[in-house]
């Protein structure tokens, strides 16, 4: 069994490292990025980096272990003996609903032709409702349409951090062939040499449409819970309450265990674009267009979110004479170097208009500098600073010594980081904490 993976990103490369530690019946595991400046830096990034490529403990040793069998180009010819070939390009959209749609289409279409006879292609990206059906309906028009290539859908699921690895591997799949059972019992059996699908159950949709739309739900019922919470902790400041004891008292009903807590603001990839496509459906694939108020209502909310965490910022430097900041925590979660759509950096860009000396400390992120600002190996010196703002939480929060820390620093909490038992110590030694969502400190 022959297999390739097609752009070697946050999605494909740890997945193509995953399938190449297989040995059992995969003959062939090839790796492709796009013949272009970017796809060739980040083949020649990945072939340089002699060990941890990943700055994650699982991954890495997959990486170190089987680093010399590494077989990846930027030439999709290297493709065309695959049985198997994963599309792991993304699909754009922004809040305008402008796409990538074209060179995604491109893409696509170049190892569909390409594909040698009865392999099947897997589309592994976040797709927007109805796409693969028109995919295929633009090969027909196009006159290039192949009965002797499967196309199957079937979304990536990846969750960067401590869970990476395993999010690909030991996690639930859905995936759709428009009910081809040729194409359908290849997949499987794929299915359960890759991934754990003994454990995790294996999910199979007749359409198309109801794996894409799968995908897009989960994420838009994510973001809305996140929106949802925004005003609340708001109110809970203005009562000068404690919102997180409130919302674990909450969760202790099974019914309501899922529900989120405030925070600087939604970031990454996926929870700042997947709602949008649900509207790009709508317009593209639909006959009558549908309206979606309450996504509208989130995306607009999460979107300024963390202008809140930006006005208690604001009001603290007014109020204080700080000159020297530390943002524990950069990325756009805990334990991942992705700085896509962080609100951590949109932070780091409003104190940067304020002219304060700033460094960072995130030990999941391997960048030096950020906008211009070092990031430091160690928190040895953590009293130097004038203020600490807590962005995520990383393992970093265990090594400082509460206990230490200087009574007249100002410590900002944007992102439900320190526990009630550091808060409750910071209390009695510093009256210049602040915590989002917390009225009462």
């Amino acid at each position: 069994m022959k297999i390739s993976v097609i752009g070697l990103g946050f999605v494909g490369f740890p997945l193509y490292i995953s399938i190449l530690n297989i040995s059992q019946r995969i003959s062939s595991v090839v790796g492709l990025e796009e013949d272009s400046n970017n796809g060739r830096i980040k083949i020649k990034k990945i072939l340089q980096t002699k060990k941890n490529y990943f700055n994650n403990k699982e991954l890495d040793f997959l990486f170190n272990k089987n680093k010399k069998k590494i077989n990846i180009s930027s030439d999709y010819k290297n493709a065309v003996e695959s049985d198997f070939i994963f599309i792991c390009i993304p699909f754009h959209i922004d809040a305008k609903l402008k796409t990538n749609e074209k060179n995604y289409f491109l893409t696509i279409k170049k190892y569909y032709l390409a594909a040698k006879k009865n392999s099947i292609i897997i589309l592994n990206s976040t797709l927007p409702p109805g796409y693969t059906s028109s995919l295929i309906a633009k090969f027909k028009k196009q006159n290039i349409f192949r009965e002797d290539v499967g196309i199957v859908f079937s979304p990536e699921r990846v969750e960067p951090g401590l869970n990476y690895l395993k999010s690909i591997v030991d996690s639930p799949r859905v995936f759709s062939s428009n009910s081809n059972d040729v194409i359908s019992r290849k997949t499987k059996k794929l299915f359960s040499i890759i991934f754990n699908t003994r454990k995790f159950k294996l999910i199979e949709f007749k359409k198309y449409e109801e794996a894409e739309l799968c995908k897009i739900l989960e994420n838009s019922y994510r973001a809305s819970n996140i929106a949802f919470i925004e005003e609340w902790g708001v109110l809970a400041e203005k009562l000068e309450i404690n919102i997180y004891s409130i919302l674990n008292a909450i969760k202790q009903r099974e019914t309501h265990s899922n529900i989120m807590k405030p925070g600087l603001g939604v970031g990454g990839y996926c929870l700042t674009k997947d709602p949008y496509f649900a509207k790009f459906s709508s317009i593209n694939y639909l006959s009558k267009k549908i309206e979606f108020p309450f996504i509208d209502l989130s995306m607009k909310t999460n979107l300024r979110m963390h202008l809140r965490s930006i006005s208690m910022l604001r009001s603290i430097l007014k109020k204080s004479k700080i000159k020297k900041i530390l943002i524990i925590g950069i990325a756009y979660t805990n334990n991942v170097d992705d700085l896509r759509n962080s609100r951590g950096i949109d932070l780091l860009k409003f104190i940067k208009t304020r002219g304060v000396l700033t460094h960072i400390y995130d030990e999941a992120v391997k960048q030096k500098k950020i906008l211009g600002s070092i990031v430091i190996n160690n928190l040895s010196k953590i009293n130097n600073y004038d203020c600490i703002i807590f962005v995520n939480k990383n393992s970093a929060i265990k090594k400082i010594n509460f206990k230490k820390i200087k009574r007249d620093i100002t410590l900002l909490d944007l992102n439900n980081v320190l526990d009630e038992k550091e808060i409750d110590m910071l209390i009695d030694k510093t009256k210049n904490l602040t915590v989002l969502g917390r009225g009462d400190v």
